[in-house]
């Protein structure tokens, strides 16, 4: 991390001028590259849209357009050099997920036009200095770099899943199925497929996408040069024996601890010096491997295994979208915090009324210490509750999975279980695509609501973070799992300190209300519930403005209900924009996001499609 390797490095030997040298690198003739091209044409200009306002939109037939353009499209004015870049639009959403096709047209200052491919696209908008002035040269190279090696990674995956991408987007899956079937990543974001420093080989290894397994690494540590922490009644000394022994993994030596450690990381933990001075002192030793195969989840860092009672989140190395993905101890101390936050009181009556949604704890994590008994946060690791054992991990899926694009065109994963819905039970699309989003809205978007104003719990869940278990074709039961992402509003430490006197005392995570409205907010609607709202309407099942109007609904009933923090669902109900995350911008200046001292700094206001719809319909009247 002190050293990080360059992009070729990163990229599977892929040269960091090749972008400007061969703009077009990542377009070809074959299906998959095509396909990658398209879904990260959606990813990137959603997101410039979203943050920029760029766009100009022409909806109305016989507008004068470049030739091979052709209406709904939009245009991207370039005013440093005066050219426009021009897309049509085969879907255009009032909540800001847009569907494109290529190819792009770009028109010069003098009018001439010219069919570009969406690597030459990306560089135009990051060489514009009316975007994001903060970012310099540098970043903007390196951001090209990033874009062109995240169009590489998802080809390479789209190649490596063609054979059953038809399961991923048809057939019952798994839960760790689920996680590895997110073939492109997120839908709002210009670089989804980036990961540094990570080779190709790399990737086929350990990246979920690519759907492989591999071994965990045990390591023997004097217990000296151990760190960490336990929330509940065993050590974390204790937790790490439990996932060791499913593992069948070799017993540490008397005096020694084995601990966990995720393959690539460990090789990376090597060359650092404080771990190779505890190498030769022997105070580590390396154990060996385990015998069962465990697999990555959607995020990467976070691995499975079907035989273990825990699931592990590792720090790595690595530089996922818009962060470095080092845990830091006090994101660690947060899981222990939703443990006894979930045996409280207050934690038992949110579970009495909503038994079928479930909040993954995080109850432990270790990390090595150096010689001088100082944290080697890179090295960290943590437990989390896996309840996906046996049958229960059959028939659930990642909300990321069923909303992500199908890499050749067909409706995604969502659609086409409303779809069936509707055969099964021989009714409407449209009555298909209302059950069904009631059925989501019952399963997870009103608990986490409810966390929120009842109780002043704070979850980011985000469609990486929410998994759904079905019965059939529909939703029944939802789990948040990644407890970083949690935290508590001051209704919420008012309610919880009675029994956590220490609450976020190290975990840094009480929230003011304006930030904790805005941050919930774009994570459980912006990202989750209008991501679903916009996959199901531009699969052709249903318009947006009657899945948020049933969205409004909901949220009007619960507003109206005895709630002891009206504010987060006055917010959504009331203002004329809302707050999302500027993951453009993070992406074009380079900034880290986990460790930025003002996280608000990356978000930005969009205008809020739940008052659109109330608007449309005042006018209609």
């Amino acid at each position: 991390m002190n050293n990080p390797q360059s992009d070729a490095a990163s990229t599977g030997g892929v040269d960091g001028d090749a972008f400007a040298q061969n703009p077009v690198m990542t377009a070809g003739d074959t299906e998959v590259n095509m396909a990658a091209e398209r879904m990260s044409a959606n990813c990137f200009f959603n997101a410039l849209l979203r943050e920029t306002d760029s766009g100009i939109w022409h909806e109305r037939a016989g507008e004068q357009l470049p030739q091979g353009i052709s209406v709904p499209a939009v245009h991207i004015p370039l005013p440093a050099s005066g050219a426009e870049l021009w897309l049509s639009v085969s879907y255009r959403s009032e909540c800001g997920r847009h569907q494109f096709t290529l190819p792009m047209i770009l028109r010069n200052a003098e009018g001439t036009s010219k069919t570009i491919g969406f690597a030459d696209a990306a560089q135009q908008v990051a060489q514009e200095p009316v975007f994001f002035p903060g970012a310099t040269a540098e970043s903007r190279a390196q951001f090209t770099r990033r874009v062109s090696a995240s169009v590489k990674n998802m080809a390479q995956a789209l190649d490596a899943r063609h054979a059953d991408t038809e399961k991923l987007f048809t057939q019952p899956l798994t839960f760790v199925e689920s996680e590895q079937a997110l073939l492109c990543g997120h839908s709002i974001h210009p670089t989804p497929k980036s990961r540094d420093p990570f080779t190709d080989k790399d990737a086929e290894c350990y990246a979920p996408e690519f759907g492989n397994s591999f071994a965990l690494m045990w390591l023997g540590v004097d217990p000296q040069y151990l760190l960490g922490a336990s929330g509940a009644e065993i050590s974390e000394a204790q937790f790490a024996d439990l996932v060791r022994a499913t593992d069948g993994a070799p017993v540490a030596p008397e005096g020694f601890i084995a601990i966990p450690a995720h393959p690539w990381q460990w090789r990376q933990l090597g060359q650092d010096p404080r771990v190779a001075e505890l190498l030769e002192s022997g105070k580590i030793l390396e154990l060996g491997e385990g015998r069962e195969p465990w697999r990555a989840t959607s995020s990467l860092r976070a691995i499975y295994s079907a035989q273990s009672p825990y699931m592990l989140k590792f720090s790595l190395s690595l530089r996922l979208t818009n962060s470095v993905r080092t845990l830091q101890p006090k994101e660690m101390v947060r899981g222990l915090e939703v443990l006894k936050v979930r045996d409280t009181p207050l934690g038992q009556e949110f579970a009495s009324r909503y038994p079928r949604f479930q909040v993954l704890a995080e109850p432990a994590y270790l990390m090595l210490a150096d010689s001088r008994g100082e944290q080697i946060i890179e090295s960290l690791v943590m437990f989390r509750e896996n309840p996906f054992l046996e049958t229960a991990a059959k028939n659930t899926c990642l909300l990321a999975t069923l909303t992500q694009d199908h890499p050749n065109g067909a409706p995604c994963r969502a659609a086409q279980l409303v779809q069936r819905l509707a055969g099964e039970e021989n009714i409407s699309i449209e009555a298909a695509s209302k059950r069904w989003f009631k059925a989501f809205l019952d399963a997870v978007i009103e608990p986490l609501l409810i966390a929120q104003a009842d109780f002043g719990i704070l979850f980011g869940a985000h469609q990486q973070n929410l998994i759904l278990s079905f019965e059939g074709d529909l939703p029944v039961a939802g789990f948040f799992r990644d407890c970083q992402g949690s935290g508590y509003s001051r209704l919420g430490e008012e309610l919880l300190k009675p029994y956590l006197p220490n609450l976020a005392q190290d975990s840094e995570n009480v929230i003011d209300e304006e930030m904790a409205n805005r941050l919930f907010v774009y994570y459980l609607i912006v990202n989750s519930c209008f991501g679903l709202i916009c996959a199901l309407s531009a699969a052709g099942l249903i318009s947006e403005q009657e899945l948020l109007r049933q969205l409004r609904e909901r949220l009007q009933l619960l507003y109206e209900g005895q709630r002891r923090d009206f504010s987060c669902l006055a917010y959504l109900l009331n203002a004329d924009e809302i707050w999302a995350k500027g993951n453009f911008q993070c992406a074009v200046i380079g900034m880290n996001e986990t460790t930025t001292e003002d996280p608000l700094s990356i978000y930005h206001t969009m205008a809020n499609p739940l008052r659109t719809v109330v608007d449309a319909e005042v006018a209609e009247a």
